[in-house]
Order: structure tokens, then sequence, then C-alpha cells
């Protein structure tokens, strides 16, 4: 392990490495470093601010929609009668008619019932369905015909015609039952 104390240069050292930087080099340097730098900060400022506007735009476009879509306020305005031209409250003869009971308090009803289930169950789908909820209307209507005999799912005029469509579907259901016993 002995070193060589004398080391030759190699003549192509001196092309092989970096140039020894001059003057108008370093300046141009200095200018493309600053001309970059510049470039790349302005495009990133110019993506922030496109999202910031198209941020900006979608809210607009939210607050926008609900404005117009927004229900339109009325103008109440009370007239004003004089207490001599008012006429007096009279005492109705018969009493109002009580309303019938909600859907909902039918439904409680039936599913708190012991004997007459079926019939509160209907008459609950029967109220589901005039007020356009066919999926309660479906739910009580299903009910009602569980456990029901055949005379029960045969269809009559005064069924509605979702009641129509399940007595029908039960009907097919024993029909296949019987079929594959």
């Amino acid at each position: 392990m002995t070193e060589p104390t004398d080391i030759v240069p190699d003549p192509m050292d001196a092309l092989l490495g970096p140039p020894t930087p001059s003057g108008a080099e370093e300046a141009l340097r200095r200018r493309l470093l600053a001309r970059t730098t510049g470039a790349l900060r302005r495009r990133r400022r110019l993506r922030l601010a496109v999202w910031a506007a198209a941020l900006v735009t979608c809210y607009a476009a939210g607050g926008l929609t609900m404005y117009w879509f927004a229900p339109q306020k009325v103008q109440i305005v009370k007239v004003k009668e004089s207490p001599a031209s008012a006429p007096a409250p009279q005492p109705s003869p018969t009493p109002p008619a009580a309303e019938p009971p909600s859907a909902i308090a039918l439904e409680w009803k039936a599913f708190d019932a012991d004997g007459s289930r079926p019939d509160l169950y209907r008459q609950a789908g029967d109220q589901y369905a005039r007020s356009d909820d066919p999926v309660s209307a479906v739910r009580c209507y299903g009910q009602s015909l569980d456990g029901a005999s055949d005379k029960d799912l045969s269809i009559s005029p005064n069924d509605d015609y979702l009641l129509m469509i399940l007595k029908q579907a039960r009907q097919k259901e024993k029909d296949d039952a019987k079929k594959h016993d």
C-alpha cells in the first residue's frame, strides 16, 4: 500500500472540467434565474386566482339560485271595519262535525287493536292513498291482507288501485303455492 507521491496531472482534465465563469456569463445566469423565478411566481398566482374566481362564481350561482327559487312574499292588507257594520257572531246551530282521524292515528289504532285490525289498516291505507303517500298506503294495505281469506282477496269495485294490485299479487302467490305443493 504504497501511494505514489508524484501525481501527474491528466491533460484532459482541463477540457472535461466545468468552464470557469466569466463576468458576462454570470450576469446572463442571474438574468435567466430572475426571469424564470418571475414566470413561475406569475403562474402560481394566476392558478390561485383562477381557483378563487371559480369558488366565488360557484358561491354566487348558489346564492342566485336560492334567490330565484325562494317563495315569493305575499303582502296581506287588512281592511279595517267599523264596529257598527261588523255583524255579531251568531252561534252555529249544529256543532262542527268531528274530523276523521288521521291516517297515522288509524294505523296506530290498528296496531294496538286486537279484533278489527284488518279493517282499521284498510281505512288507514285508504287515507294514505288519498293523501298521496303510496308507500304508507301499500304498507297498511299489506297489513290488512296478511292472513286474509280467499273472500277477502277478491277484488271489489270499491277497492283503491293499490289495494287491487296487492290483492292480485296475493292471489297469484296463493295459486303458485298450490301449484308447487
